[in-house]
């Protein structure tokens, strides 16, 4: 089939030899997922960087009649110039389907190149919201404070998503984007929502997006805690002042008779007060006979309630509120 062109004579005095050389660009096309019936296109480049002229063939091959190939036989594409051949895929069921497009020709480097051929047929265009979660937890706040958490909506079908509505059964909780929505076939969104509590106390609600996918309603799982906050100056200081001021005012070692005193104090034992964490405060720990002596020495201890109250406001952050 090799149509060599001779053009000249090299030094030797033998004729000069023009080789054609084959370049394609793809060697796979996927049409991934298309309607029965609906007809889609796609374009092969079949290339010719060579200073020769390149001959070949192009030939189909599949085990049914989804795929047409134009055109198809033997081409010829002289140098620098291109050939564009079209693949038309059209399913004829709910299958997946493969084939292969075969290209011979005189490039002696490449003389046999294959493009594989794949896609899918549904029977409807049909859109399929999905969730990156379908709960979401909040954890514990205090009441006078708001959280965030993201949710990622997305498309994973073959038509547009329309999300028409999304509702809250309780006010406390929001999201940052406003309905309706649109997301074409394989996008994503991420929504922020937010928790802001009115008041302390457990809020367990749901969210509801209401779209054109199958799954609709798709409803995502709500839970937060919110917590009062406790005053230094209305709850924890009176109890220092109260039941611990005889062996902790300014004669010595750890004062309570202020906030700054007690965030001041250090012992070999650890911090009197690690801020966010309770369970590991020294001051806890004495409250409780954990370690050391049990505090206060020489009178009744704190009550439960009276010691759960200090540990939450160290859990809160020791604030100086």
């Amino acid at each position: 089939m090799a149509l060599l062109l001779f053009l000249g004579c090299s030094d030797m005095g033998q004729p000069e030899v023009l080789l054609p050389q084959l370049v394609i660009e793809s060697t796979a096309i996927d049409f991934s997922t298309i309607t029965i019936g609906s007809p889609q296109t796609r374009i092969i480049q079949i290339i010719n960087r060579g200073e020769g002229e390149l001959n070949g063939e192009l030939t189909l091959i599949q085990d049914n009649t989804t795929y047409v190939l134009q055109p198809e036989g033997v081409f010829v594409i002289l140098p620098d110039d291109t050939l564009i051949a079209e693949i038309t895929f059209t399913p004829q069921a709910e299958l997946t389907y493969s084939g292969q497009v075969t290209v011979t020709s005189d490039d002696l480097d490449n003389p046999d190149i294959t493009i594989g051929l794949s896609g899918v047929g549904t029977a409807l265009p049909v859109p399929a919201l999905s969730l990156s979660t379908s709960t979401i937890n909040f954890g514990t706040i205090l009441s006078t404070s708001s959280n965030q958490q993201q949710l990622t909506v997305s498309n994973t079908g073959n038509d547009t998503l329309r999300i028409a509505s999304i509702d809250f059964d309780l006010a406390v909780y929001s999201v940052d984007v406003s309905a309706p929505l649109e997301l074409i076939a394989g996008a994503s969104q991420v929504l922020t929502l937010t928790f802001q509590p009115d008041g302390a106390g457990s809020f367990n609600g749901e969210m509801s997006l209401n779209s054109n996918s199958p799954s609709t309603p798709d409803v995502v799982g709500l839970s937060a805690e919110a917590e009062a906050p406790v005053s230094y100056s209305a709850t924890v200081q009176p109890v220092w002042n109260a039941s611990c001021g005889g062996c902790h005012g300014s004669s010595g070692g750890l004062s309570l008779t202020s906030y700054a005193n007690l965030m001041e104090g250090t012992s070999s034992s650890g911090p009197v007060v690690v801020a966010g964490d309770g369970a590991n405060s020294l001051i806890v720990k004495r409250l409780k006979g954990e370690v050391g002596g049990l505090m206060p020495q020489g009178g009744p201890a704190l009550s439960t309630a009276t010691i759960t109250s200090i540990e939450t406001w160290i859990n809160q952050g020791a604030h100086n509120n």
